[in-house]
Formats: C-alpha cells, structure tokens, sequence
C-alpha cells in the first residue's frame, strides 16, 4: 500500500469526511506532499498557546493533519516552503492539540524519537 492509500484508509476509518475533500481542500489552502515514500497535508494556523486559529495571517505553526509513509514527519520538515516556531497534530481525533517547537521538534524527528 502506497502512503497515500494509508492515509487515506485511516481518513476512512477514523472521520465521515472523504479522504478526496480533505485532500481537495489541502491542495486548495495548504500543503501536500505525496511521493512513493511518505505522503503529508499539512497547514499553516496560529498557536496562542491554547488554541488552533486558522484565520487570519499571523501564522506560527505547522498543523500536521494526515501523515504516512516510512518517515513522513522528516520528509515535512525538509519540504516544508518555510520554517515556523511550532509543529502540532492532533491524534486520533482527539481534541488536544501535540504542539512542538520546530526545533525540538527536528531534533527529536531526526534522532528517531531518542532523547
């Protein structure tokens, strides 16, 4: 199974969104990376430290909203247009946001999760 076909699987399983919306709307206002190796949606939004703000303009954040493949987080990180203060995704469809600093954030990416 290709990464694509991964996401979209979990995006069928885990929401009653269409994966082909969400991709539609990523290819729209985001960022996709799809290769034979890792697939990635991503966004830019505002972290004011409690919570996910996707309008406006003053965007510090990358938020991760599917990703698979052998190490799509890494694969982000390099193809990524600009670098932002944090990284954040939410798991399994919870309400909390995982919110990183992009340079924690690629240390512990790059280290394979080592500390």
């Amino acid at each position: 199974m290709l990464p694509w076909q991964a996401a979209k699987k979990w995006q069928e399983e885990h929401s009653p969104i269409p994966f082909e919306v969400v991709l539609g709307e990523y290819l729209k206002n985001g960022y996709v990376w799809s290769s034979p190796g890792e697939f990635v949606l991503g966004r830019t939004a505002f972290w004011d430290g409690e919570d996910m703000i996707f309008e406006g303009n003053n965007h510090n954040c990358w938020v991760v909203q599917l990703a698979a493949g052998l190490n799509p987080m890494k694969r982000f990180l390099k193809v990524t247009p600009m670098k932002l203060e944090f990284v954040s995704w939410q798991r399994d469809g919870e309400e909390r946001w995982h919110v990183w600093e992009w340079n924690k954030f690629k240390k512990k990416v790059y280290n394979n999760g080592k500390h």
